[in-house]
Order: C-alpha cells, then sequence, then structure tokens
C-alpha cells in the first residue's frame, strides 16, 4: 500500500513506525477505549491475551486500553497490527494531544 494515499488533509507527518513507536511512544495506544465491531470482538476475545472487552448498554463494543492496550509490546510496536481493530487504522481522524501525526493545538 502506498503511504502517500493514507495522507490524510491536516496531517503534519504521516504514521510510521519509527514516529509512532520510537518518537511517540504510542500515546495513542494508551488510556482510552477502542471502539470495536462485533466481529472484532469476537475476535479479540478469543485472543490468548483475553482483553478487557465490554459491551455497553445501547449494544457497542469496546476494550480498554488502560494503562496501555494489551496488545502493546515494550518497543511500542503492535503484536496484532496486522489483524488491529477498525478503530486503531483509522487514527487520527481529528487533531490529538500528543499525537505526532496530527497534533492538537
Amino acid at each position: 500500500m502506498n503511504i502517500s494515499t493514507l495522507f490524510t488533509p491536516g496531517w503534519v507527518r504521516p504514521p510510521s513506525l519509527a514516529l509512532c513507536a520510537d518518537e511517540c511512544g504510542a500515546k495513542c495506544c494508551r488510556n482510552r477505549l477502542v471502539l470495536l465491531s462485533h466481529e472484532e470482538a469476537v475476535r479479540l476475545t478469543a485472543h490468548p491475551l483475553r482483553p478487557p472487552i465490554s459491551r455497553s448498554a445501547d449494544g457497542r463494543w469496546a476494550m480498554l486500553a488502560i494503562p496501555a492496550c494489551p496488545f502493546l509490546d515494550a518497543a511500542n510496536t503492535c503484536t496484532i497490527y496486522a489483524e488491529r481493530p477498525d478503530a486503531c487504522r483509522a487514527f487520527p481522524q481529528r487533531p490529538s494531544t500528543g499525537c505526532l501525526v496530527w497534533p492538537k493545538d
């Protein structure tokens, strides 16, 4: 896949392993809820790490990434990168505090 096709207007720098894992420390993978589809929730619940996944009263699924995503390793890389949830693939969709890709002023 060509990274230039993924560059979103508003981004200061395109995401990369060097930027996100090394420079940033994968802040987007810490202290948040990751929204999941039903299929993603079923798939991740079956993973040997057994991540904390719950369903809200209105039927939405989410994985708790507090203090960090259970799939984040010591090098700040995603151990399920190829199969990561769509919410992770789409991040950032708007400016975010601390993000080096699309910083919030």
